[in-house]
């Protein structure tokens, strides 16, 4: 026997003979159920995307402890005698000891260390304003929490800047091993350090360490080197120089002459890290 518009009623399922009866609504989830799922969902999804960046975070201030402990380790090769062959214009200007800006500009590849790009069939190197971008995964002076990109100019010192966008500099040097305060005529004045491998008694001296790029070039100042604030009446008392960057969790990295590499929240205070040295002036 049909039922009503051909539907034989044994075929409908008793469920569903019960709502056709009274009518009811097929179950669903309410306002509030929704509401609750999607607020657990979106918790869950909140602590998976802190644990990432905790996880991110943590293989960058790794990466960047490592890169760190590189130029370490060049520098004590780069400040023996006998251990390096060449130290480019430190070799060729009469005087004894080293730059530390040669040093610098061996690991960026610029100036007399310079070395032409692979591939590099049309590029000029007798153009000052040849380019070459770095890899950031093969540069020691890119931190991997900063800025990733840099590019180098052939022909130019690094302090010409050869190095740019200034503010994509994210590693820089000790500015005390460059140049100390000296006072000359009453006052005070920058003169150009040369390094020896006397240098190595000081290993507790930061070497290299996190700079804030846009902040140097914010205040006019380059930011291949940085020193915080010494006496009152020292040169780097002003501060404009002290150019941090506490990119890894709210910590500077930092690597010292002695090879090793440390982490600090509060690195002008941070005891055993002994900014005050400078080397004599030759």
């Amino acid at each position: 026997m049909r039922f009503n518009q051909g539907i034989r009623w044994p075929d409908v399922r008793p469920m569903a003979r019960w709502r056709w009866r009274t009518g009811a609504a097929e179950p669903g989830f309410t306002l509030i159920e929704l509401i609750v799922v999607v607020g657990i969902i979106a918790l869950m999804l909140g602590i998976v995307a802190a644990s990432m960046a905790r996880v991110r975070n943590s293989a960058q201030g790794f990466v960047c402890k490592n890169k760190l402990k590189t130029i370490a380790f060049e520098f004590i090769q780069f400040a023996d005698d006998n251990a390096h062959p060449w130290r480019g214009d430190s070799d060729q200007d009469g005087w004894p000891g080293f730059r530390i800006e040669d040093f610098q500009e061996r690991l960026y590849g610029i100036d007399e260390f310079w070395k032409a790009p692979s591939g590099a069939s049309q590029f000029s190197f007798g153009s000052p304003t040849a380019v070459a971008d770095y890899k950031p995964e093969d540069q020691a002076m890119i931190c991997p929490s900063g800025p990733q990109v840099l590019s180098r100019h052939a022909l130019l010192p690094c302090q010409a800047e050869a190095v740019k966008p200034l503010e994509n500099v994210s590693v820089g040097f000790n500015m005390r091993l460059a140049w100390s305060a000296v006072e000359v005529g009453g006052r005070q004045i920058l003169r150009e350090v040369r390094l020896s491998k006397r240098i190595m008694n000081h290993p507790s001296v930061p070497l290299a360490f996190d700079v804030d790029g846009a902040l140097a070039k914010e205040r006019g100042v380059l930011p291949y080197y940085s020193a915080p604030p010494g006496p009152a009446d020292d040169k780097y008392a002003s501060g404009m120089f002290w150019n941090p960057a506490l990119r890894h969790a709210g910590a500077l990295n930092a690597a010292f002459i002695g090879g090793q590499v440390l982490s600090s929240s509060r690195p002008q205070t941070q005891g055993g890290w002994d900014w005050k040295y400078q080397h004599p002036v030759q």
